[in-house]
């Protein structure tokens, strides 16, 4: 479970991907404040990476959670082992695939303390995901749901569930090849660090 993540503006990497997604808003006439930063919860809007028309990587405005089938549902994570079980998760899964990069995670343990997973040199964690176009109210929007997988041994003692991790020289592999895809959702995710927070 991944209900919610850290996108630290003072990292010269996601502040570099927030001026170019302001910049992109801008353009459209979208509202730049939409841009969630700091602690991001499900239902932002969010920056994510995604291929463009021409197989190219780049950064995109997001809706973090996919609408659900009854009213007021948000979906925003899919499981890795049963993502092409799930006919809400096939297609986008198989064609639509981006990544969240990020800060780090928090996770709450059963006694519900929070905590904030980070890799250990304090690089930017690259979350596996996908989008899908989706038609909210009178206009289309992009929606996009995190993967999670079994934890590793820096989650396991917090939570049965952690993002699914892309190692950054992944990142085009993952978003443009589904073969490695189905392959990575089945190896074992790197180490963490970990913080507990207030």
């Amino acid at each position: 479970m991944c209900g919610r993540y850290f996108f630290d503006l003072d990292s010269e990497e996601l502040s570099q991907l927030y001026k170019k997604i302001q910049e992109q808003a801008k353009q459209e006439e979208k509202l730049a404040e939409r841009i969630a930063t700091g602690e991001v919860y499900p239902s932002n809007h969010v920056i994510t990476l995604q291929r463009n028309e021409d197989n190219e990587i780049e950064p995109n405005l997001t809706r973090w959670g996919f609408q659900g089938f009854k009213k007021g549902q948000l979906l925003i994570n899919a499981k890795s082992e049963t993502v092409e079980q799930k006919k809400t998760f096939t297609k986008p899964f198989q064609t639509e695939r981006c990544v969240f990069p990020m800060t780090g995670f928090y996770e709450w343990s059963q006694d519900k303390q929070k905590f904030l997973f980070t890799n250990p040199n304090g690089s930017t964690i690259f979350i596996a995901g996908f989008c899908r176009a989706h038609k909210n109210e009178s206009e289309y929007e992009t929606e996009s749901i995190i993967m999670t997988t079994s934890p590793n041994d820096s989650v396991s003692k917090i939570h049965d569930r952690m993002p699914l991790i892309v190692e950054r020289h992944q990142v085009n592999d993952w978003i443009l090849n589904i073969d490695f895809a189905r392959e990575l959702i089945k190896e074992k995710m790197p180490d963490l660090k970990s913080e507990l927070v207030s």
